[in-house]
């Protein structure tokens, strides 16, 4: 009886030499999968996140994301969805959380077939040795030589691919936000859009990881004459923001409902001298209520002045908001005793929306633990057989389901939002 044949060995400089030599016709894939081969181990598998290839390759994470689906699609690669599950194993059973995808590099795999496939040309699989290995993620790269299971067709993508063109043009469209709730063909998105949109979200700075959804649904809320002044006041926005040495605007659709682009000039309109702001100190209800809202939205007290005339507060350039006067009704509270609305939901949402036009920034979620910390099992080392991870979910401990609306008053129970 034959003995086995030892499983051949990947070395990193080998990996990358078949990265390097392969004509794609895409310096974008091809940068992505060089890189990928840095990261190779013996096996032929990569274990790398989308942000270190971003970073590796000087491109937009969005675009490593269309890349990978590519190269995945000619058989290049193949890639295996994993999770991480309540203790922290990594698993390809879909239980737990998402994580970074295990990606094999397919290195045995027929060349001139991945280049054909690459150029757009319909490959004769007749022609392509029957052992090239599988884009499919299922399939090893040192399968045993007595596999004979049926095998997918060297173009068929595996459940990770996006469906992507295969002879995708260059260079690129601008990138997308990954979430936005809208369809994948570009065609029906811009059908659906005002046409000074596009422009005006995508010359924004930090648009790639901004809610498109949320922007449009705001910008569609405009006259036609203030969608035209938005466009136009976009450039002078940034521009002042690079003056202030400022990197970090608010969200696009928080500019928008805030009318911030009424602070330029109207196209056409002469340059005028800008106003000083209007600048007003909040006390009473209205502070107790920014105090609350800053212990959901940041978890910390409010930072009050004393001025010598006023007395305690907070200067504000925005006007009196009776919605977070009503919040007052919880200064003091027990935040402990609050309900929690989790993240993804519409009620989180709601509350992140109306704590970014409070504070002034975007919230982020909070870590709640969901059970008692155990020194036993929480507080000792991974590697103890006994460690187990405390649980804990994302979202915000609020006083109420949903944040009061904007005239003051509260929702009732079993009145629909």
């Amino acid at each position: 009886m034959t003995a086995k044949r030892r499983a051949r060995r990947i070395a990193s400089d080998e990996a990358t030499a078949w990265a390097r030599n392969l004509e794609l016709g895409n310096p974008y894939a091809k940068s992505v999968l060089r890189a990928l081969g840095e990261y190779v181990d013996g096996d032929g598998l990569c274990w790398v996140g989308i942000p270190s290839l971003a970073g590796d390759c000087d491109l937009s994470q969005d675009t490593v994301r269309r890349r990978l689906a590519w190269l995945e699609e000619i058989g290049a690669i193949g890639r295996t969805p994993q999770w991480l599950d309540e203790n922290g194993r990594r698993n390809g059973d879909g239980r737990g959380k998402r994580t970074t995808d295990l990606i094999r590099l397919l290195v045995d795999a027929d060349i001139d077939a991945i280049e054909a496939r690459a150029a757009g040309r319909n490959v004769d699989e007749n022609q392509v040795n029957s052992r090239s290995i599988s884009p499919s993620w299922q399939q090893g790269l040192n399968s045993g030589a007595d596999d004979v299971s049926p095998r997918p067709a060297l173009g068929q993508p595996s459940q990770c691919s996006q469906g992507l063109d295969s002879f995708e043009p260059e260079p690129e469209d601008p990138p997308k936000s990954p979430s936005g709730g809208f369809p994948v063909d570009r065609e029906t998105i811009e059908e659906s859009e005002p046409v000074e949109f596009a422009a005006a979200f995508e010359g924004y700075v930090g648009h790639e990881v901004m809610r498109r959804d949320l922007a449009l649904e705001e910008f569609r809320l405009l006259t036609q004459e203030d969608r035209v002044w938005c466009g136009h006041a976009v450039p002078l926005y940034m521009a002042k923001l690079r003056e202030l040495k400022q990197r970090r605007p608010m969200n696009f659709h928080l500019w928008v409902r805030t009318r911030g682009f009424r602070e330029f000039p109207a196209p056409g309109a002469a340059p005028a001298k800008a106003a000083p702001p209007q600048r007003r100190f909040v006390q009473g209800a209205e502070l107790k209520g920014l105090a609350v809202a800053m212990q959901i939205a940041e978890r910390r007290e409010l930072r009050i002045i004393r001025d010598q005339d006023l007395g305690e507060g907070v200067w504000t350039q925005l006007g009196p908001q009776a919605d977070l006067s009503a919040m007052a009704a919880f200064a003091g509270a027990d935040r402990e005793a609050w309900q929690v609305v989790d993240l993804g939901t519409p009620q989180f949402a709601a509350w992140r929306d109306r704590l970014a036009l409070w504070t002034g920034a975007e919230p982020q979620a909070e870590r709640i633990f969901l059970e008692p910390f155990d020194p036993n099992v929480h507080g000792i080392s991974s590697s103890n057989p006994n460690f187990r991870l405390r649980k804990s979910k994302q979202g915000f401990r609020v006083p109420a389901p949903w944040p009061p609306r904007r005239d003051g008053t509260w929702q009732v129970a079993g009145e629909s939002e």
